[in-house]
């Protein structure tokens, strides 16, 4: 998995920079799920409006894409995050599997 820095590895460490570059209005570079890049999600989705969700886990953020379905995964994946919120009461994810 790569070097470590404070405990998390470095891939995982770079996207969560990638998340605060996005945060700061620069788009991520790509998907940290299937790492897919930018280009290719916007080819994917049809629109060159690219969306991405922005996670957290074990205390930095993952960068995940909604074209190709890695962030909506995630979220149902995570119903011990989502599932009881508003956001995922009106995402209708309690109960997903």
């Amino acid at each position: 998995m790569g070097t470590h820095h404070t405990g998390y590895c470095w891939h995982c460490y770079e996207w969560h920079g990638e998340a605060l570059r996005a945060f700061a209005g620069t788009p991520p570079k790509g998907c940290q799920g299937c790492n897919r890049t930018f280009d290719e999600l916007e080819s994917l989705g049809g629109s060159a409006d690219v969306r991405f969700g922005f996670h957290p886990k074990d205390g930095i953020y993952q960068v995940l894409g909604k074209a190709c379905g890695c962030s909506d995964a995630y979220e149902r994946k995570r119903l011990d995050l989502y599932g009881s919120t508003p956001y995922g009461q009106a995402r209708k994810l309690a109960g997903a599997k």
